[in-house]
């Protein structure tokens, strides 16, 4: 953040707060907006004459928009993501998608609330970690007890991992979304274990608690979810699997096989080369798992999609450019609703 930037508190901190003004899913085309917003993205282009203008993309708890200021280009130094102004500006659209033509902005300095700006689990942090703690009741392997009480416990991370974001866009990006992700896995992974029995289930429920832990250190959360250096670096497999080991080797006596297997599971469960993984799944629990991560973010990412089309007349969604699909939607609406085509 800028030295001059605000810091975040929740309100439940006490005090006095600022007015937020409007939410960007209450934008309304043709009408003039005034809120607080943080910076997702910023750019400095120039006119024809040579003067700067700013290319931006504003984000709230409710989305995101693009913006454009023409005469506040040389504010360009002093923004950056997750900046918090105060914007004031004419809804509009630009090229089919909507737009805000700024008219003034203000760089906030005082405190603000981190609920203006970040989306949380739908299950509060008692309720993540209550699930947590009862997926931990449910393995008997002395030494993956042992890892898992020296890395959420030992290491600090339990409230940390509780709290992270599972992505920075596509799927359970806010803030709760790790715990939510892996615990969703773990207790599939369970089931899984009780209906096939040739895995692995403690192994496979611990790889599911794991498999993102590198995404605690992978992502900068401030009033948008963007890459540390570490991130963009390194990656969460290579900082989560490296995190791992190092916790395992100074457990005394813990299995040289059982930490290559859980290794090679947190090392291959994004499934293809091409996603990530360093290596492809090549035992029974690291196929499940990919499987596993596959179906949960794929859910959570289609039911974003249909919240983002909420009270919409239409049975198809936008066209999906990163999933080269549109989405049905679903009968909710008339027959007759118009497509996403």
């Amino acid at each position: 953040m800028t030295g001059e930037q605000t810091d975040l508190y929740h309100r439940g901190g006490g005090g006095e707060h600022p007015d937020k003004g409007q939410y960007i899913e209450e934008f309304v085309s043709g009408r003039t907006v005034t809120g607080l917003f943080a910076v997702a993205m910023v750019g400095r282009r120039l006119k024809k004459d040579g003067s700067p203008f700013l290319r931006l993309e504003l984000q709230d708890r409710t989305g995101r928009i693009a913006a454009v200021a023409w005469e506040h280009g040389h504010l360009a130094s002093r923004l950056e993501n997750g900046t918090i102004l105060r914007v004031t500006g004419l809804v509009g659209t630009y090229q089919d998608k909507p737009q805000l033509t700024v008219s003034d902005i203000q760089v906030v300095t005082h405190r603000v609330p981190a609920e203006y700006f970040m989306t949380e689990s739908r299950e509060g942090r008692e309720e993540l970690g209550a699930r947590l703690a009862k997926v931990l009741e449910g393995i008997e392997d002395e030494h993956l007890i042992r890892l898992l009480d020296e890395i959420f416990d030992g290491e600090g991370l339990r409230e940390a991992w509780l709290e992270a974001p599972a992505a920075k866009k596509k799927h359970q990006a806010y803030l709760g979304g790790l715990a939510e992700h892996s615990l969703n896995m773990a207790e599939h992974a369970r089931w899984c274990a009780g209906f096939y029995p040739e895995i692995n289930g403690d192994l496979l429920v611990t790889a599911a608690l794991l498999h993102d832990i590198g995404k605690i250190f992978e992502y900068r959360v401030t009033t948008v979810i963007d890459y540390s250096d570490t991130g963009r670096l390194e990656g969460h497999v290579v900082i989560g699997d490296r995190m791992v080991r190092r916790v395992a080797d100074r457990i005394p006596d813990f299995p040289a096989a059982l930490k290559m297997h859980l290794s090679h599971l947190i090392l291959s469960h994004q499934g293809r080369l091409e996603y990530g993984s360093p290596v492809l799944p090549k035992t029974l629990e690291a196929l499940v798992l990919y499987a596993l991560d596959l179906l949960d973010s794929r859910v959570a990412a289609y039911r974003d999609i249909r919240e983002s089309h909420r009270g919409e007349k239409r049975t198809w969604s936008d066209y999906d450019r990163l999933e080269e699909r549109f989405w049905f939607l679903g009968l909710d609406g008339d027959e007759d609703a118009d497509g996403g085509d």
